[in-house]
């Protein structure tokens, strides 16, 4: 009976530890890339931020724009994180709508 009991209560502490974390995906804006090693630079920026991944790196609308696709786990890192990390390294940034990019 004393390890039923055990077993619903560590069941009781499982059931009300939130959710886990989970993926969430923006696109960036990033210009001022005039080189391979900006991309390169902005990359490791975005790296540098727990959890992050970028999907897919794209060519913006001008010259010297890039479009990265971010994957991060929503409770290590935030837009804000992201973009901080880029703003940091020199280079204007901004999190775009589906329909800006």
């Amino acid at each position: 009976m004393k390890n039923i009991l055990l077993t619903l209560s560590a069941l009781g502490v499982l059931a009300a530890v939130p959710a886990s974390a989970a993926e969430q995906r923006i696109t960036v804006g990033v210009g001022e890339l005039t080189c391979p090693s900006c991309s390169f630079t902005v990359a490791a920026a975005m790296r540098g931020v727990p959890s992050v991944e970028i999907v897919d790196i794209l060519e913006g609308r001008s010259w010297g724009e890039g479009i990265y696709v971010v994957a991060y786990d929503d409770q290590a890192a935030d837009p804000d994180m992201i973009i901080n990390a880029v703003l940091a390294n020199g280079y204007p940034a901004e999190v775009l709508q589906p329909d800006d990019s």
